[in-house]
């Protein structure tokens, strides 16, 4: 464990002396002062800030420094910040940034002086044309949901607002009948058996639903075939069969699913194999 510790430390000052010696030149000529900056979890992800009175800089190192990401935009509380390869679209440099991650350090600070003085000292265009582009695309979003809604809802869909915020369409199907009165007329059929637990990076603070069934009610699912998709707010997995059987009952969409629970009844007697 001390070997870890100490491995993250050299990389985080190997980082940062790198980047400090990449945006020195930028720091020299626009006025730019490294902010001190605290991270609650520094594991895999660095960072160093470069602002002047009217500009931030902000320069990840993911995964040991090993990815770079540098992000930029107003300085002021509350405004929005830009990835470099946002600005390099709309001006592109005689020769690409390349090489390896501290190549590429280099280069993307060569190219903010070269490329965006402008911006450096404090002009603000490609910030407001970037949120025009932005509410645009919002806007152009939510008109095809309206559309998508309007749809759905004239097939007869039935729209679900779940507990994780997203919104579930569910497929038209009969009513059904209560999980004990299904077992009670099929008390041999299999249970399938989700726990919450096996969500990659699941807590205890989390809410998981079912996001999608691919199997209709009173269809046939083959063993291994993919039955539904669970979600949270942050993963999504895929329910597998365990057996082969007919469909006879399920947990709808939507429903949280806080604890070990059946999610669906499998009647492996009405099938022919």
């Amino acid at each position: 464990m001390q070997d870890y510790y100490k491995i993250h430390a050299d990389a985080l000052q190997y980082f940062k002396k790198e980047v400090r010696e990449a945006f020195a030149a930028i720091c020299s000529s626009f006025g730019f002062r490294e902010e001190k900056v605290t991270l609650t979890d520094t594991d895999n992800l660095f960072q160093v800030r470069f602002s002047n009175s009217k500009i931030r800089i902000v320069v990840k190192g993911i995964n040991w420094g090993m990815n770079i990401a540098i992000d930029f935009g107003p300085k002021s509380e509350g405004s929005n910040l830009y990835n470099i390869l946002q600005l390099i679209k709309e001006r592109k440099p005689e020769v690409p940034v390349a090489g390896n991650q501290i190549d590429q350090l280099f280069g993307y600070a060569d190219y903010l002086a070269t490329y965006a003085a402008d911006i450096l000292r404090g002009e603000t265009t490609f910030f407001s044309e970037q949120e025009a582009l932005k509410k645009q695309e919002q806007e152009n979003a939510q008109k095809v949901m309206e559309v998508e809604s309007a749809r759905k809802l004239a097939e007869g869909y039935l729209k679900i607002d779940t507990s994780i915020g997203e919104l579930i369409w569910r497929k038209p199907r009969p009513l059904l009948r209560t999980y004990n009165r299904t077992k009670d007329k099929f008390p041999h059929s299999f249970e399938v058996v989700f726990n919450p637990d096996d969500l990659l990076g699941y807590s205890q603070y989390e809410q998981a639903i079912i996001s999608d069934w691919k199997i209709d009610l009173g269809e046939i699912v083959r063993i291994d075939e993919v039955i539904c998709e669970i979600s949270t707010d942050k993963d999504s997995v895929e329910v597998i069969a365990p057996h082969t059987g007919r469909l006879i009952w399920l947990l709808e969409e939507g429903i949280p699913l806080e604890s070990s629970i059946c999610i669906a009844l499998l009647d492996l007697d009405d099938v022919m194999d």
